[in-house]
């Protein structure tokens, strides 16, 4: 009996000295694999800062870092705890990297517990972008009542300035003798259009003012049928440059829409081939892009008056586009007097912000908000704007 029991004792001491080399074994993998992990998505996030210097026409493969720009700091901020509940010094990988791109985090996220307003109301006006989609003409939306509601909301925020991009106009159309359509065009106007069909059917983009409008350009983009326009409108004793665009769509069709809502669920070959054409598309946008901001901002720079710079760019706040409009000294409402997570584009993920308005720092904005009604696969983009040289700023908690 008592060798039995000395026999199953050093079995049971053997047993636990096994478990505990398996376990040792298994926690120092799993340790290197996490730090693995760690130090694949600390490169990740890296990229996508690397994206917004560098021009997709020289590497455009680095857009899709700066598109992913939201998970992968997601992914850091997990690590930064992870590592820090762990006590373990390898979390400065991560906190690090999120503390090199820490202007980024602003131009993504906002929280604001106080609001700035002008002190002299009667030296600001109100201003608003809307893409709008063609107003719903091929039916996104069922609902047939969705160009009337796009009307009634514009007309009820009663903007002094409004931009509207994936503006439609049919010659024939019964709803120009509306009294909406008049109202909203009875003010003064900046119409262009970059394409047309049958000669009745007219894509572009309008801006519209309370206040007389000066001067008008068109900027025009070759093998594009996006388009941007500039507009001077005069405000009380100041004039303003407003640059209402739309650049490069990545203009997926209905069938790359479904191969994503289906990725996975098909047989290799058809995989690649969805991806391969997604990604073409991708790039062609992506460097179209690239030109077309190079374009505006050489305008921007030459413009003899404050600017605001407005529209759907189709492109995030940590991307090449952002980052080329904002080394030119602008500011973006969102930053300046916005809060939360600032999403634009109708989506199940809240993340994606490619709608903006920009202006010159002679400029201060107040009140942004982007209301979250979906008439459109955009949410629209409101402020007030107030010259710095005529109001002065104060504080209300």
């Amino acid at each position: 009996m008592k060798k039995n029991r000395s026999k199953n004792i050093n079995k049971s001491g053997r047993d636990r000295k096994i478990w505990t080399a398996i376990s040792s074994r298994l926690g120092v993998l799993l340790h290197n694999t996490v730090l693995l992990v760690n130090i694949i998505f600390v490169i990740l996030l890296l990229l996508s800062y690397l994206s917004t210097r560098t021009s997709p026409q020289d590497l455009w493969v680095l857009s899709f870092f700066g598109l992913a720009y939201p998970f992968f700091l997601f992914a850091n901020i997990v690590f930064v705890i992870y590592w820090s509940l762990k006590k373990r010094l390898v979390l400065l990988y991560s906190l690090i990297a999120i503390l090199i791109g820490y202007s980024h985090i602003g131009n993504t996220f906002q929280v604001r517990f106080s609001q700035k307003q002008p002190a002299d109301f009667r030296n600001t006006f109100t201003f608003l972008s809307y893409n709008v989609r063609l107003f719903n003409l091929y039916r996104w939306i069922d609902d047939e009542t969705v160009k009337q509601q796009i009307y009634n909301f514009l007309l009820g925020e009663d903007p002094d300035v409004l931009c509207i991009q994936e503006y439609f106009y049919n010659v024939n159309d019964p709803w120009n003798n509306s009294r909406e359509f008049e109202r909203l065009h009875e003010r003064y106007s900046h119409i262009a259009y970059s394409s047309s069909n049958r000669k009745d059917f007219n894509f572009g983009i309008a801006t519209f003012s309370r206040y007389p409008i000066v001067n008008k350009g068109v900027i025009e983009f070759v093998n594009s049928s996006n388009i941007s326009i500039y507009t001077d409108i005069a405000i009380n004793s100041d004039t303003v440059r407003v640059f209402n665009s739309h650049l490069q769509s990545v203009q997926f069709t209905q069938e790359n829409i479904n191969f994503l809502d289906s990725l996975g669920k098909h047989d290799n070959r058809r995989n690649i081939d969805g991806l391969r054409d997604i990604g073409g598309k991708l790039r062609t946008a992506y460097i179209r892009r690239s030109r077309q901001v190079e374009i505006i901002s050489g305008h921007i720079d030459e413009s003899p008056y404050p600017v605001i710079v407005t529209g759907d760019f189709n492109d995030t706040p940590v991307s090449y586009t952002y980052r080329m409009l904002r080394r030119l000294g602008l500011e973006d409402a969102f930053v300046r007097s916005g809060s939360g997570i600032g999403g634009t584009y109708v989506t199940s993920i809240p993340l994606l912000r490619i709608d903006y308005i920009l202006h010159s720092k002679e400029l201060e904005s107040f009140y942004f908000d982007s209301p979250r009604i979906e008439l459109s696969d955009h949410y629209p983009l409101k402020c007030e704007f107030s010259f710095k040289n005529t109001a002065a700023v104060s504080t209300r908690e």
